[in-house]
């Protein structure tokens, strides 16, 4: 019999046979460009409709496979205004709205499209008579673009107020949580100290928050001594390297915005701060930990003087401003309420609260007025921890507090060597 040559052979061969393959469209997909162009126009529609749906599993799911799609690089801007008209705009679930408001982040789209969605979503949803879906809105101030921020505070500042001053605890924990993580950012001190509208209404929500600290929710109290522990926090850090000759990015202007919160928090915490340590001492240990600082800070600055000092930066030129009137002995009294009322949890079972406690208790031993005793006994509650692992990591800053506070000590220096 005649045989075909080898040639003729693999001629007649298809060329996915002979190993070879025709060029794909992509590493990820070999259909033709209409193919894949058909296939993201069927899951768009597909996703359009699981987000007009009203099931929240739908929904999330939806606006999941549209975050991926996203991820991977393809065009789901199609999705946008249902995302906003759907899900920003109707009584969703918090899950929902948040990955919606991500997906609209994400999306590719100019701001003349982005920002009225994002602003009319949010603004009908922290009006809305469903706490939980107010609750959804505000928490979502913190991830807006900075530019958003003071057109929006404005307009839904009524909306705001309403909220700290909720009836459902978790409108309350959502506002106070929201406005902690907002208010000490440096782009809304800059914003502040050029908006003085603004100022005023971060002014009122931080003496909202201030007294939020005395709320009978234990998740709303420890959340607002959260925000006043930031805010002296963040102050602190940029007066501190001021005094290293560090030049601030932020300026007189933000940093007179931010002395002026804390000095106004600081006369709250002073004026009631026996209402405050009762508070705190009905609160479950993992949020009382968090009380700790805010109370500490406040009685080293009344009765440092440092306050007085806030109170010039906030309004510098303003001749009429007086020093407190308080007596050292006043002062002492206060810082020895204090004191007192931390010294007993040094004695504590739970490590992490000993270590806050005792750090802070050797900041009021510095004080006019301050007392030895004080010192050693934090000094030695803190060195008991050394042997711990959980502490391992922390040995360093036990060190640096021992060494630091070492002239407070007086005859407790024997103690302490003993200790060592």
């Amino acid at each position: 019999s005649h045989q075909r040559s080898p040639t003729l052979l693999r001629r007649t061969l298809p060329p996915s046979d002979l190993g070879h393959r025709p060029p794909s469209t992509s590493s990820g997909d070999r259909r033709s460009p209409s193919a894949l162009g058909g296939a993201m126009d069927l899951l768009i529609a597909q996703i359009n409709t699981d987000l007009r749906s009203s099931d929240a599993l739908r929904q999330s799911s939806a606006l999941l496979q549209a975050l991926q799609q996203c991820a991977a690089g393809r065009d789901v801007s199609a999705l946008a205004r249902t995302a906003a008209t759907e899900i920003l705009s109707a009584p969703s679930s918090a899950v929902c709205k948040r990955l919606a408001l991500d997906l609209l982040r994400a999306l590719p789209l100019p701001p003349d499209l982005l920002d009225p969605l994002l602003l009319t979503s949010l603004r009908s949803d922290l009006s809305f008579p469903d706490p939980d879906v107010a609750a959804s809105s505000i928490a979502s101030f913190p991830s807006l673009p900075s530019h958003l921020l003071p057109s929006l505070l404005s307009s839904a500042h009524a909306d705001i107020a309403a909220a700290l001053s909720s009836p459902a605890e978790s409108l309350r924990l959502a506002a106070v949580t929201s406005l902690s993580s907002l208010l000490p950012r440096d782009d809304l001190a800059l914003m502040c100290s050029t908006n003085p509208s603004l100022m005023a209404h971060a002014t009122t929500w931080w003496g909202r928050l201030a007294e939020l600290a005395l709320d009978s929710a234990d998740a709303v109290s420890a959340g607002a001594f959260e925000a006043l522990a930031r805010l002296f926090q963040e102050l602190e850090g940029r007066r501190m390297s001021r005094l290293a000759g560090d030049k601030l990015v932020d300026g007189e202007g933000a940093l007179a915005v931010r002395a002026q919160w804390a000095a106004d928090a600081i006369d709250f915490i002073w004026s009631r701060r026996n209402m405050l340590i009762a508070r705190t001492m009905v609160m479950p240990v993992e949020s009382f930990r968090v009380t700790v600082y805010p109370l500490v800070h406040a009685a080293k600055m009344v009765a440092s003087g440092v306050v007085n000092t806030l109170r010039r930066i906030a309004k510098p030129g303003d001749t009429t401003i007086a020093d407190s009137v308080e007596s050292s002995a006043e002062k002492l009294v206060g810082v020895s309420d204090i004191v007192s009322h931390l010294l007993p949890f040094l004695s504590s079972l739970d490590p992490p609260l000993v270590f806050e406690v005792g750090i802070n208790m050797l900041a009021l031993a510095d004080v006019p007025g301050g007392k030895p005793e004080w010192a050693s006994a934090a000094i030695i509650a803190i060195l008991t921890l050394w042997d711990r692992q959980e502490f391992s990591s922390m040995r360093e800053t036990i060190v640096r507090a021992v060494v630091t506070n070492l002239h407070l000590l007086d005859l407790g220096m024997q103690v302490l060597n003993q200790s060592l």
